[in-house]
């Protein structure tokens, strides 16, 4: 049997019979023909019997109840007995001839396991357009990569013939509506060499309007659900950066119909995933999209008919963000989260940036949208702290900052004021009155820090632990005063509800990719391993004490015991505000000291590993995600990613033994394909489950604007 013909069929009886007309000349080379019929309701079935009859074609009805085409696809592909498979819909037709040209090519050429024909796009209302597929070579991974940025003409479905021998293993995504051929295209082509037909074999309808339904229904589900599908074939080795583009594509395609609908605040939501991709974003169909949404936002926000709200209800959502350090340029830790939050705020409306101590940078966010301010000045007298006593978890706060922070906070008449940590909780009883909703931002719950610190069984740990009944205090207490909470992480959420007895929503802000602006969205080349090898980075607030802990592992214990394998291997630490025991260990052999770093990128772009030996903390660890959006692979204390949910010995290396940590830097290095591996399970963790869009969601939610009646 020769060829088996799959016919995806779903309420198909007007275009059934010119369908299965169109075979009759190729009828020869057909074995068999399978019409999948899913869950008709016009008598498509018998209407293919019928036609069938009359035409004198072998075929068979397989009803099914399955709701996509892709999965009717997949039971022609299973049923199918045939040397090779081709697939028709419903509503093309053959060009007479066409399937022997595809079945002659496929034998010219027995290393190919499809060949392509061109097609002829017939669409209402405009003239038909001839799309000849050329470009294809013998480089699979480049077919891959210029099909999915659409430098190849997309292959229309019956237009090409597939070997059964390269789809045993290949399967339509069955979850989505859309793209879903180019899912299953594209691992064919990474699979398999092409066989090339310049002349037509099909004539295919193309509906505009039901494709714009399919993008408008649910945009924000039929854009992850293709994500997801598109992030399956990196695993089959396609190329990441082509994959983030595609994504981008398909953001900017629902955009579009969205604003043709005048749904503004979706497509400015769909527009996020497009500026997630540096050059998609910086187009000039994008930036005429987002022009677009903004102008058309203004115009209904004066209109009358509401219908189509923007995020916020037609409402701009001033957020202040207010904070110990200055967020601003964020270098580690804390700051990165505080600008990371900034940034997602900022797509509701203005923010404003305070800090408590005075800002030593006097640049600005490049986002207009996000102002900056400090509530004291360097060199400046200093003044009476806010309230008598303090406990060890408290920063030290100048009278003179709560009066500038009221008079800021009337200025800028924020609607949300989000306060970071109990370290500030003396602010929080004067913000309540000037606050319209109050949100505590929990960086850690430190209570639970405090006891991580006395399980260690340090000496240093007594301070603390001496203050960790009043911490815990403290934090019930704050939770009585906000109206909001937000954590990191799955398992802070439990920790900070079970400390409660008020009802305050505790929403998880996950910590995002830190400056995903200048993060690489395509995975970078690995860095040059010439003279320095590996070069291992740390990252983090070097002030803070688990940090210190941690920098002090890594130069004593672990880079020694890589250096005996790998002599070359250094050790960079890179933070703010290094303690003076952080400052001592750059005079050890092969360690080097990055104080208050302006800019990340020169230390991520020359990093081979990065190496995080936390045995304390709380939250989830933003240096780990920084690394890994890097392409930079992690070797960890499974405390360091706690909250992540990241696979280990998939998407980051884990133990709590320091021998076992710099075992394994060795053999990751010794191993270059599995090095190579592990950078590209790291890049794709990051971006598909912290990236920008993710984030701003998170925020969103943390404002509670998903909350019934918000």
């Amino acid at each position: 049997m020769d060829i088996t013909v799959v016919i995806p069929a779903k309420n198909a009886a007007a275009t059934i019979d010119a369908a299965l007309h169109s075979l009759m000349s190729d009828k020869d080379l057909i074995g068999e023909v399978l019409l999948v019929d899913d869950d008709s309701n016009d008598q498509t079935a018998s209407a293919a019997i019928a036609s069938a009859q009359r035409h004198g074609l072998p075929l068979e009805v397989v009803s099914v109840r399955l709701g996509s085409a892709g999965a009717a696809r997949n039971v022609g592909i299973a049923r199918a007995r045939g040397k090779s498979i081709f697939f028709l819909d419903a509503d093309d037709e053959l060009i007479e001839g066409g399937l022997s040209l595809l079945h002659d090519a496929l034998l010219r050429n027995p290393g190919a396991g499809l060949s392509i024909g061109a097609s002829i796009r017939r669409t209402n209302g405009r003239p038909d357009k001839l799309k000849t597929p050329h470009g294809y070579t013998s480089d699979r991974a480049q077919n891959t990569r210029r099909y999915l940025l659409n430098e190849l003409w997309p292959i229309a479905m019956g237009s090409a013939l597939v070997a059964a021998s390269a789809t045993a293993t290949v399967r339509f995504p069955e979850a989505i509506g859309l793209d879903e051929d180019t899912c299953y295209w594209v691992a064919l082509l990474a699979r398999f060499n092409v066989a090339i037909v310049s002349t037509p074999v099909l004539l295919y309808h193309h509906d505009e309007t039901r494709m714009a339904q399919r993008f408008v229904l649910a945009p924000r589900r039929t854009f992850l659900a293709i994500a997801l599908e598109l992030d399956q074939l990196a695993r089959s080795g396609v190329e990441r950066g082509a994959l983030q583009w595609r994504k981008a594509w398909i953001a900017q395609r629902i955009s579009r119909q969205l604003v043709r609908h005048k749904r503004y605040a979706d497509a400015a939501g769909m527009m996020r995933a497009v500026r997630a991709h540096k050059a998609s974003g910086r187009s000039w169909k994008a930036l005429q999209y987002s022009a677009r949404i903004h102008v058309g936002a203004m115009i209904e926000k004066h209109t009358p008919d509401t219908r189509f709200a923007t995020p916020n209800h037609g409402k701009e959502r001033r957020t202040l963000v207010l904070s110990y350090d200055p967020a601003f340029p964020p270098a580690s830790g804390a700051d990165l989260r505080n600008h990371r939050n900034a940034v997602a705020a900022a797509e509701f409306g203005p923010v404003c940036l305070v800090s408590i101590r005075p800002q030593a940078d006097p640049s600005k966010p490049a986002d207009h949208r996000i102002q900056t301010a400090a509530l004291t000045i360097e060199g400046e007298a200093r003044t009476a702290s806010i309230g008598w006593w303090r406990i060890r978890a408290e920063n030290r706060i100048p009278r003179a900052s709560l009066t500038r922070l009221k008079a800021m906070v009337r200025e800028f008449s924020p609607d949300s004021i989000v306060v970071e940590g109990i370290g500030l909780f003396k602010l929080l009883r004067p913000l309540r009155s000037l606050a319209g909703q109050l949100i505590l931002d929990m960086h850690n719950v430190e209570s639970n820090l405090a006891g991580q610190l006395r399980h260690a069984g340090e000496k240093r740990a007594t301070p603390a632990i001496a203050g960790a009944f009043g911490v815990r205090r403290l934090e019930r207490k704050a939770l009585a005063i906000v109206d909001r909470a937000w954590v990191c992480s799955r398992q802070d959420h439990e920790r900070l509800a079970a400390l409660s007895s008020h009802k305050v929503p505790i929403d998880i802000v996950p910590n995002g990719i830190p400056r995903f602006e200048d993060s690489p969205v395509n995975l970078p080349a690995e860095a040059a391993t010439d003279d320095e090898f590996p070069i291992i980075l740390f990252v983090g607030h070097l002030g803070y004490q688990p940090n210190i802990d941690a920098a002090e592992r890594l130069a004593a214990t672990i880079l020694p015991r890589i250096r005996q394998r790998l002599p070359s291997a250094r050790l960079v630490l890179a933070g703010r505000y290094p303690k003076p025991a952080v400052k001592a260990l750059a005079g050890l052999q092969g360690v080097d000291l990055v104080e208050n770093p302006d800019d990340m990128r020169p230390l991520l772009s020359r990093a081979h590993l990065s190496i995080i030996p936390l045995s304390a903390g709380g939250g989830t660890r933003i240096k780990v995600l920084e690394a890994m959006a890097w392409g930079i692979p992690v070797i960890a204390t499974p405390l360091a990613v706690e909250g992540l949910d990241l696979v280990d010995n998939e998407e980051v290396l884990l133990s709590d033994s320091d021998e076992r940590l710099a075992d394994m830097a060795i053999e990751l290095c010794l191993d270059r394909t599995r090095k190579a591996s592990q950078r590209v399970r790291a890049h794709e963790a990051a971006w598909s489950r912290f990236g920008p869009e993710a984030i701003c969601n998170a925020v969103r939610g943390g404002f509670g604007l998903d909350d019934a009646g918000a």
